[in-house]
């Protein structure tokens, strides 16, 4: 987990996905790291709002994970810099 720069927990329904993930933000949290996280829906977007495509006039969309991405490393809102 230490070289990660994210984690993805893919499942069916009810098999305990949201326990695994909190549960490794606790302990992270417990070993006073931050920990932060974004919750998505792959479902809920197409595959190219998901991971970028190309446009009719071929200029590069971002996708949600992109997005995402960027604004963690931003620091913004609720991300902040964090020092060892």
């Amino acid at each position: 987990m230490e070289v990660r720069h994210c984690v993805f927990v893919i499942g069916p329904p009810g098999c305990g996905k949201t326990i695994v993930w909190k549960c490794l933000g606790k302990a992270h949290t417990n070993k006073g790291e931050p920990c932060e996280y974004d919750t998505l829906n792959p479902k809920a977007v197409t595959s190219d709002e998901l991971f970028g495509a190309y446009t009719k006039s071929k200029e590069w969309k971002n996708g949600v994970i992109a997005m995402i991405m960027r604004n963690q490393v931003k620091n913004e809102d609720k991300y902040r810099e964090y020092h060892k």
